[in-house]
């Protein structure tokens, strides 16, 4: 027992790797009565009390399948056991159809992190089977032993799976269980020389452990694994124990059994690997490389060299899911592990940390110059496409690098490196970024800002700003864009650059979203009542459309405010509208036949196609400002806006441009056949009060009204940079 026991501690060990707050109880029961095995606990003593005490624990544990919770479930005494542990994974050791009839044979209990056990779940639920399986037959053979009954131990063995054999002191085999068949390839092994049950290159090795055995029994007392090899070729691992009954009268031999323990090794190798090795890539994963970084550093520390982590992250590797499937994703994830593993040397170490996250371990190098120029490689690689089964796919990467000279240990190198790839991405992708010490102080604002804006979403703290749309032609008002601020009290007026992300990151862009719609659907009903034909758009992310119960949410609403559905547009991404699957289709039909207007924002900056506008109920294209901006000097971008343009009026939808802010630019939309804009040129973005006037007068033209709000504290300057 103590073998098996020293095989869980084992095996928990490494599935748990160095965290000191935690421990193993391996518990079996034997007549009703729990006993802990010492060998499987580091400290067995708290153990052993613990084991006395599962009569007023175990009761908790329903059923063969492990039970995650927290120690505080645990009574009072049973607790004090495990101090420090805050979690405990407790898997039931049980046998169907035992002969006793009860399938409880015992427990293995691993204590620790309640987040590292969660992880550990289905790994420990196969260790228990396993530990059962042998516990099982660890107790079998006690009971044989303890009848001392030859006669009653061939009745009790004919069935077992492990092979005993009964060796005379000249090394025949006088009795061989009829399982040694199959472990030694249908060789009968009764009558037969020990040493002939194995390879000719095996035989004198295994002549002279029998005689080591029989000049000193105590050598056997123990299981130890032994891979031998059969007469037919064929590599087994076994689990070999002897006992010296020469001088029992009953057996007069010396007793081995040999358990053929191939496939537990084999699974167990295999739960290690999938342990500390990612499915899809084969690739290290988190765990794993957090230990390279450990073995690395302590070579750094030993040797003076230095070492650097390098963090790596696909760009706008969603789109690629989103547009080509998950499959084509799954296969560019593959791709991406293998270019990433050719551009290092074997010593280095390439992992994958999840979703399209992944890094590189590059050690052994004289400076920071080297990790750098590992990072400049990978950058440069990228720019090449790959080529998939579907066609070439080009997906570029952003990378943050830490080295030891400026990381500590394990967490802060990890922490540098995640800090310099936020810095990358925030400088527009595609680069690599070095960890700054000042980065750190950019994540303390980033926390900050994260927690004001949570603060913020909770008390509905913001304010809607309204940009007029105008139709070209006439100078009439057609509608408002709702545009939202935050203005904080110390920090002033909060711009949409600056929260907006962080919101739609955090998951605060959804409640966020919904007040905004709620608010501008409630401020156009209010002006409606003295000006009739006006509508307000409002921006929808891509968070907030995926999210569940949206379409019901805009149905109330509508209900809620009056407001009737045709004179409320929601402005799309092109990224929502890519995502092509049943209930998106399904969510744009449910709006457009309620009497919603859609539209699809900063047209021509994503991924455009042509199909997605013939197949979806879209209304309108927003034109984007870069195209609006390059019309007067550039042919290309004039190109481009009229084919947008011509591209609407084909497919009869309406075209709004953004940005205008030249009457150069109006005229030549209004040429062109846009028909409608906003932008500075027609009029600022303007406070609720100043809208709802515009609202009365909406007949007159927009330019002979001023072009400035007049709501101060719109126009203040934040005094907090954007996070990053």
């Amino acid at each position: 027992m103590d073998q098996a026991a020293a095989a869980v501690r084992s095996v928990t060990d490494a599935l748990l790797g160095p965290h000191p707050q935690s421990e193993v109880l391996f518990a079996v029961r034997t007549d009703g009565t729990f006993r802990a095995v010492t060998a499987a606990s580091a400290d067995p003593v708290p153990m052993g009390r613990l084991a006395e005490l599962a009569g007023t624990w175990l009761p908790s544990v329903a059923g063969p399948l492990p039970l995650l919770a927290p120690v505080t479930r645990l009574p009072e005494p049973a607790r004090d056991c495990v101090p420090g542990c805050d979690g405990m994974l407790l898997c039931p050791l049980t046998l169907e159809n035992r002969p006793s009839g009860d399938p409880l044979i015992g427990v293995l209990a691993v204590f620790g992190e309640q987040r590292i056990l969660a992880d550990l779940s289905a790994t420990m639920e196969i260790l228990a089977h396993q530990v059962a399986l042998a516990v099982e037959r660890i107790m079998l053979r006690q009971e044989v032993i303890r009848q001392g009954n030859e006669a009653y131990f061939r009745t009790l063995v004919q069935d077992t799976s492990d092979v005993i054999l009964i060796v005379d002191d000249d090394g025949r085999v006088r009795y061989a269980t009829p399982s040694a068949a199959t472990m030694f390839g249908g060789l009968p092994a009764t009558g037969t020389w020990l040493w002939d049950l194995v390879a000719d290159a095996e035989r004198d090795e295994i002549a002279r452990l029998f005689r080591r055995l029989q000049a000193d029994p105590s050598l056997g007392t123990r299981y130890v694994d032994r891979r031998i090899t059969r007469r037919d070729g064929v590599s087994v691992q076994v689990q070999v124990r002897s006992s010296d009954l020469r001088g029992d009268p009953t057996v007069a031999g010396l007793v081995l059994t040999l358990r053929d323990v191939t496939e537990q090794r084999q699974l167990e190798e295999k739960l290690k690997y999938q342990a500390f090795h990612d499915a899809l890539t084969g690739l290290p994963n988190r765990l794993l490389f957090q230990d390279r970084i450990s073995q690395q550093l302590a070579a750094v520390r030993r040797d003076g060299a230095t070492a650097g982590v390098l963090f790596v992250d696909l760009d706008d590797f969603k789109v690629v899911n989103d547009t080509m499937g998950h499959g084509v994703g799954d296969e560019l994830l593959a791709a991406t592990a293998v270019r990433l593993a050719s551009l290092i040397r074997e010593s280095d170490t390439a992992a994958r940390l999840g979703g399209d996250e992944f890094a590189l371990l590059i050690g052994n190098v004289t400076d920071s110059a080297a990790v750098e120029a590992a990072a400049a490689r990978v950058v440069q690689a990228f720019s090449e496409p790959f080529a998939l089964a579907s066609g070439a796919v080009l997906t570029t990467v952003t990378v943050g690098v830490a080295t030891t000279q400026d990381s500590a240990d394990t967490d802060e190198l990890l922490r540098h490196a995640d800090l310099a790839l936020y810095a990358a991405k925030a400088a527009g992708k595609r680069q690599w970024r070095r960890y700054q010490p000042v980065l750190s102080a950019g994540l303390i604002r980033r926390r900050e800002l994260q927690a004001a804006l949570e603060e913020a979403v909770g008390r509905s703290a913001f304010t809607l700003s309204y940009q007029p749309i105008v139709a070209l032609s006439s100078g009439e008002l057609a509608g408002f864009e709702a545009l939202v601020r935050w203005p904080h009290p110390q920090w002033g007026m909060m711009q949409p650059d600056q929260f907006i992300a962080l919101a739609e990151e955090t998951g605060q862009i959804v409640p966020l979203g919904s007040w905004v719609l709620g608010r501008a659907a409630a401020d156009l009903a209010r002006w409606r009542q003295n000006s009739r034909g006006l509508y307000v758009s409002v921006n929808v992310s891509a968070r907030q459309f995926s999210a569940p119960g949206f379409v019901d949410g805009v149905r109330r609403t509508l209900e809620a405010s009056g407001l009737e559905p045709g004179t409320l547009m929601l402005e799309l991404t092109e990224s929502v509208l890519l995502r092509r699957d049943e209930r998106m289709h399904a969510d744009l039909n449910e709006l457009k036949a309620i009497g919603v207007k859609l539209a699809i924002d900063d047209f021509g900056t994503g991924y455009s196609s042509l199909s997605y506008l013939r197949e979806l109920p879209i209304d309108v294209l927003k034109m984007d400002k870069s195209f609006v901006d390059g019309i007067a000097v550039s042919e290309q971008r004039l190109a481009l806006a009229e084919g947008i343009v011509q591209i609407a009026r084909t497919l009869r939808l309406e075209v709004i441009a953004e940005g205008i802010e030249s009457e150069i630019q109006r005229d030549m939309l209004v040429s062109m056949g846009c028909q409608f804009g906003q932008g500075y040129l027609l009029a600022m973005p303007m406070g609720a009060n100043q809208a709802e006037t515009l609202a009365r007068i909406g007949t007159h033209q927009v330019p002979s009204l001023p072009r400035q709000a007049p709501e101060t504290p719109e126009a203040a300057t934040p005094t907090l940079p954007a996070p990053g």
